[in-house]
């Protein structure tokens, strides 16, 4: 039965704009989009240790890492089998003084693991704003990319933090590193309906005038979620509601074809 309902939730409709770009609610639904079927939340994965070493890390044990480093029975940049070294963990559990502790003895902050995340990345993922600054100051890279081709502005985007992506732009993030989809952090957060993100961004000087590969302005973007105050942002800052996509359509027949109030 279950599968059943979801092939009806998953049922295709032919679109009624570009690749349903603008089909829909401006709002979307955990429950009937078929897009949430069967996916989980991006950083909602397992991150186990598997090793001893890298378990007190996990747990935040101070004294039992220094122990079993003093003892030699394991190397700060020790890696497990997805590459994931101590930092790794220390920075997705929140450890501050655990991260301060293996930086101090001298641990490759750049480390990447099999899916090439670096320890800074993991800190993003998991909100750790002051884990993000130590990591900064300490001279984190924050535009290494992963193997998606996004960097650490980008999943402060996923997170919807404008506190992280405050220290990474300070320390030299991109504001305009694209990921493999060529989208900027702006269209990206647009894209993920992030909009205090968006909005972050468009007062600190990202090119509101970037598209996406189908030519899809940000103007587009906030049509796409019926966003009046980002719309009103843009049109007051110059971006042209006349451009066309790939597909010649352009903002305001979204706006009209999609039934959006803006």
């Amino acid at each position: 039965m279950l599968s059943t309902l979801r092939k009806l939730l998953c049922f295709k409709k032919e679109p009624k704009t570009p690749l349903g770009f603008c089909d829909g609610p401006s709002r979307t639904t955990r429950f009937l989009s078929c897009f949430c079927c069967g996916t989980e939340d991006r950083y909602r994965q397992p991150y186990d240790p598997e090793n001893q070493f890298h378990e007190a890390v996990c747990m935040g044990k101070l004294r039992v890492v220094l122990r079993l480093l003093k003892k030699k029975n394991f190397h700060v940049n020790d890696e497990d089998e997805g590459k994931r070294t101590a930092l790794h963990f220390a920075c997705f559990y929140g450890h501050i003084n655990l991260v301060r502790l293996l930086l101090s003895k001298d641990c490759n902050i750049n480390a990447l693991d099999n899916q090439n995340s670096t320890p800074l990345m993991k800190a993003v993922q998991s909100w750790e704003t002051e884990i993000v600054s130590v990591l900064l100051d300490h001279g984190a890279d924050p535009n290494i990319k992963d193997c998606n081709g996004e960097a650490a502005i980008h999943h402060a985007v996923y997170v919807d933090s404008p506190d992280i992506a405050s220290s990474l732009l300070e320390f030299g993030g991109n504001i305009e590193d694209t990921t493999e989809d060529g989208l900027t952090p702006l269209l990206l957060a647009l894209q993920e309906r992030k909009l205090s993100m968006a909005s972050y961004l468009i007062t600190h000087g990202a090119n509101l005038h970037a598209c996406d590969k189908y030519l899809r302005t940000t103007l587009m973007y906030a049509v796409k979620w019926d966003c009046e105050m980002i719309v009103e942002i843009l049109l007051k800052k110059g971006v042209d509601h006349h451009l066309q996509d790939t597909f010649g359509w352009n903002a305001l027949y979204y706006a009209v074809v999609g039934k959006r109030k803006t």
